[in-house]
């Protein structure tokens, strides 16, 4: 079955991802030439893995590949919240200026008794998702 993403190698030794059936340069020398296909994928995702490993030197992969699966393991596993769950705690998180903290987070979470990980960790994660801003005062403002 072809995927609608496929891995692209280049003749200077890059190898990229495109959509299949899509106009695409190297992203190192911008030559559309002497580009092979080499594997198809159906999900993006598959295919930046390939793409990543298949970037990286031999010497390495091993590495690689076995702390990025550490991390994929560790973040699934400590997290655990549904997209629901997170909006419930901000909303009883929110403080009288529309502002949260960590400790109303936390506090919030135990309310709900959805402790599947830290207020600090949840903050991490809503921050660099862009579903929070940190205010100067050690709170945060909810975006969306």
């Amino acid at each position: 079955m072809e995927g609608n993403w496929v891995m692209l190698r280049c003749q200077c030794g890059r190898n990229f991802g495109s959509r299949a059936n899509s106009n695409y340069n190297c992203p190192r020398c911008n030559k559309k030439t002497s580009l092979s296909t080499i594997k198809s994928f159906s999900s993006s995702s598959e295919l930046r893995h390939a793409v990543s490993k298949a970037n990286v030197p031999d010497e390495i992969v091993k590495e690689l590949s076995s702390r990025l699966a550490s991390y994929e393991n560790s973040e699934s596993s400590s997290g655990g919240l549904t997209s629901e769950d997170i909006k419930k705690i901000l909303s009883f998180a929110k403080l009288p200026d529309d502002s949260i903290t960590i400790g109303s987070v936390d506090e919030s979470m135990i309310r709900l008794n959805l402790k599947k990980m830290s207020a600090e960790r949840l903050m991490e994660l809503l921050e660099t998702s862009s579903m929070v801003l940190r205010n100067s005062n050690s709170s945060w403002s909810v975006l969306q």
